[in-house]
């Protein structure tokens, strides 16, 4: 499909579910947006003036005629009603983690015969602005790291579809879905693996900004250190202020380095770290600094364990795999579809583990 027809298809697919005189946005939009050239879009856009299912106004712009003039095309009616049109809305500088599960997204709902749109914003409020030249649409799949979203802009994405799938954990009681993971688990899983293994000086590494998954990771951590038989062992957490992915692993070494400074001696230290992409650049860091893993300290990250980049091929990793949190957004989109009144609510993905040889799993040095 080339991108002429793949506007053409999102355009038709739109119009058919559009209320009349709903705005078509604006052709340097989505000039933008489908890599096309002004006369590509115009040539599209006349194409669906022939066909009745958009109008245009001189100085006014142009606008859906709700529908009226399906008849009167060749498309089939009942496709029509089948095909559905998705919103895949993400924050502009997004990690690896993102592009792998939107990319897929994409390719399911496609291969499905849905059509999308991958809509970038830079801040909510440029969220808004761009949702505001948009259409109704089928569905909205939001990706937004680890930002949170104002209650504006949750509204400005309502006002536009009825079924809204949020990639991430998120908090429950709104009329939205999420799938998405909790850090608790995996800390829990690292810390008994550490301890078990000997080590008895583990450090946390997180960021302190704040959002659901992580907030649940550090809750953990705080409970397993409240523990008599644990409280020498776990260290305050230590909490990086800036997210992933730019700078964030030499922000990570820097504080961890600092933490060891006021740290009790240990026969065999550990780290435990969240938010790592590349796991041979953690690695040169350390070295960097003198510590070798896992000789000097054994270090597990938490992460995706099927991201090849994360692991470097070499760090333990627990956590969750990309292609779950794929196949949950993917299942939950077309559940929601089929049960539209189904409670809304938050799906949790399960625990997954990566062997690396990060792991010192022999007892402590005699």
């Amino acid at each position: 499909m080339t991108d002429n027809d793949s506007l053409q298809s999102y355009l038709r697919s739109v119009a058919v579910t559009a209320g009349r005189g709903e705005r078509v946005p604006t052709v340097r939009q989505l000039m933008r947006d489908f890599s096309l050239s002004q006369q590509n879009v115009e040539r599209v856009l006349k194409s669906l003036k022939e066909e009745g299912l958009v109008a245009a106004y001189v100085g006014r712009g142009t606008f859906f005629t709700g529908g009226e003039g399906v008849q009167a095309t060749e498309i089939n009616a009942a496709d029509d009603r089948a095909q559905k049109s998705v919103i895949l809305l993400r924050r502009s500088a997004n990690n690896l983690r993102g592009r792998v599960v939107l990319e897929e997204l994409q390719h399911r709902l496609s291969d499905a015969g849905h059509v999308t749109l991958e809509v970038g914003y830079s801040n909510p409020e440029h969220a808004r602005e761009v949702l505001q030249t948009l259409p109704r649409f089928d569905a909205c799949i939001v990706q937004n790291s680890f930002d949170t979203m104002p209650i504006d802009m949750i509204a400005a994405i309502r006002r536009k579809t009825d079924t809204v799938i949020v990639d991430g954990a998120w908090l429950v009681g709104t009329d939205i879905d999420a799938v998405g993971f909790e850090w608790g688990q995996s800390v829990e899983a690292a810390v008994e693996r550490l301890v078990a293994s000997g080590h008895d000086r583990i450090h946390y590494v997180t960021t302190a900004s704040f959002f659901l998954a992580n907030e649940m990771g550090q809750h953990r951590w705080r409970i397993l250190r409240s523990r008599p038989e644990l409280s020498s062992v776990l260290q305050p957490e230590i909490r990086v202020g800036r997210l992933p992915p730019k700078d964030y692993e030499e922000m990570a070494v820097s504080a961890f380095r600092a933490a060891l400074k006021d740290a009790p001696a240990a026969r065999k230290p550990a780290l435990l770290i969240w938010g790592i992409d590349d796991g041979v650049k953690l690695r040169r860091l350390l070295a960097n600094v003198g510590l070798t893993v896992p000789s000097d300290l054994s270090v597990v990250l938490l992460g995706r364990t099927d991201l090849d980049p994360e692991a470097g091929g070499f760090f333990h990793v627990f956590g969750y795999s990309a292609a779950d949190q794929i196949n949950g957004v993917y299942e939950r989109l077309i559940e929601r579809w089929r049960k539209p009144e189904d409670p809304f609510g938050l799906r949790l993905l399960p625990m997954t583990e990566r062997p690396g040889p990060s792991l010192d799993e022999q007892g402590p040095p005699q």
